[in-house]
């Protein structure tokens, strides 16, 4: 059984897991599967966010029967399941469960105590303490820090998934060390398994000097330190341009405003792959992630990487691109000098690139993903 809330990965996981006759059920919010009745809606003359909201939650590769939408709800004051209950017949009938960070886990551990649970651990467990330091360090960026009952919430949510599951799927090294931080025994529980992209963008022609990063604009991502670092080569290197896709807030784009800085916004996926195309680096220095897929999809379309360990991808320094240590603008500055100024080496890296993302393809993924669930059941 697959718990899963949301459409992570156009429900990825359950593809893989149906392609192997190994999918007894996926209880998730709200999918739409082969021969749902409400396929027809995405028809109709709907308004296209509307559409696009139908479609992301669409999937063609698994039946409806399979899947059991719904969000649980309460009285007020009750105890309220973050997803619809799984029944008993399916508690039953599976073999045990997948579990996207513990969803529902302390109900379904104790209502089937001796199945095996496996929760996705999709991002650093510590991420708000990450994003805590930074909002104390750089209070005028106008985000604030995590409020002490949620940190104890989420606190208390991985311990009992760390001490509950038996098996912690980890996309990166860094979500294993993160886990770890918790307790040393819990590195015995973790298993590393990458994920995986979609996207496989021809190579383009790059910009000299185009400095790409893709993501949402907040601290956690590192986008001030990549701010610290223009302000670094404005005058020493004029030809390089940092540019930064992706949605913020009205102070988060003021703070990163600067002349050789470019503020594109949100992009849609064609308009994203025109960027991939036109950069010549991708850069990254995020302080907590799981796995970024876009680092993943940059490597995909031929671009060095420039990017932290805690960016959730483990590319090959010096092969794929540049580790960089976290929040350390000279660093940054460093690396993007070095690939632009030396066309050589960015040819080399950006090979490295395209070679190593088919590590990262879907096929690898469910390979990989296919042979550690097989070796827990």
């Amino acid at each position: 059984m697959l718990v899963q809330p949301g459409a992570r990965h156009n429900y990825a996981l359950a593809r893989f897991l149906n392609r192997h006759d190994m999918l007894q059920r996926l209880y998730t919010d709200f999918a739409l599967g082969t021969g749902h009745p409400f396929r027809r809606l995405a028809h109709l003359p709907l308004p296209a966010g509307v559409k696009a909201k139908l479609n992301r939650r669409a999937t063609d590769a698994l039946p409806a029967r399979m899947i059991r939408s719904g969000v649980n709800v309460a009285l007020p004051g009750a105890r309220r399941h973050t997803l619809r209950p799984p029944s008993a017949r399916d508690v039953a009938a599976s073999d045990g469960f997948y579990l996207q960070y513990f969803t529902d886990g302390p109900e379904l551990r104790a209502r089937a105590p001796r199945k095996p649970i496996i929760s996705d651990v999709f991002i650093v467990p510590g991420a708000y303490r990450a994003v805590d330091r930074e909002v104390a360090d750089f209070p005028d960026w106008g985000e604030a820090p995590t409020p002490p009952a949620l940190a104890r919430r989420y606190d208390t949510h991985s311990l009992a998934m760390f001490e509950q599951s038996d098996v912690l799927f980890c996309p990166s090294q860094a979500v294993i060390d993160d886990v770890t931080s918790y307790g040393a025994a819990f590195a015995q529980k973790c298993r590393l398994v990458p994920y995986g992209a979609s996207l496989r963008a021809s190579v383009g022609t790059p910009e000299p000097g185009r400095v790409l990063f893709c993501g949402s604009l907040h601290l956690r991502k590192g986008v001030h330190y990549i701010r610290a670092a223009a302000d670094m080569l404005r005058a020493s290197h004029p030809h390089i341009r940092f540019v930064f896709a992706g949605g913020g807030t009205t102070v988060m784009r003021a703070k990163l405003a600067a002349p050789n800085v470019e503020l594109l916004g949100h992009l849609g996926k064609a308009e994203l792959m025109r960027e991939f195309a036109r950069a010549d680096l991708f850069l990254f220095p995020s302080l907590a992630e799981g796995a970024a897929g876009t680092v993943l999809e940059a490597m995909a379309s031929g671009l060095p990487i420039v990017a932290t360990r805690e960016g959730g991808v483990d590319f090959t320094d010096g092969t794929s691109g540049i580790v960089l240590p976290p929040r350390d603008p000279q660093a940054i500055a460093d690396a993007v000098v070095r690939i632009v100024e030396d066309r050589a080496l960015r040819a080399t890296l950006s090979a490295g690139a395209t070679r190593e993302a088919e590590t990262y393809s879907m096929a690898a993924w469910e390979a990989r993903f296919i042979a550690a669930v097989s070796d827990v059941f």
